[in-house]
């Protein structure tokens, strides 16, 4: 992808509910563990629906792989998930080139 435009995304639970999940998403430079992005997602049509904002992706470094995951919490029985189709970016080139 090119630096400086949005990136859509969208995460789910595979057909399962997410009534009382809150999906938090995380983009991470690979393999490092610290987050660039970090940010709640709010819930549409049982699905979490997103994007990453050009500004996000214009602070990326040309050539470098990064990952998108969602982590999702249910507070009221304490669980911890993540989904497990990660995405995997790299930007290519800046959106001005």
């Amino acid at each position: 992808m090119n630096s400086g435009e949005s990136m859509d995304f969208v995460f789910s639970r595979g057909g399962l509910t997410i009534s009382g999940w809150e999906c938090t998403v995380k983009l991470k430079q690979y393999p490092a563990d610290s987050a660039l992005v970090d940010r709640v997602i709010t819930p549409k049509d049982g699905e979490w629906p997103g994007f990453l904002t050009p500004a996000e992706t214009a602070a990326l470094t040309v050539g470098i792989t990064y990952f998108l995951t969602a982590e999702l919490v249910n507070a009221s029985t304490g669980e911890i998930d993540q989904v497990d189709d990660d995405v995997r970016l790299s930007i290519t080139a800046d959106w001005a080139a």
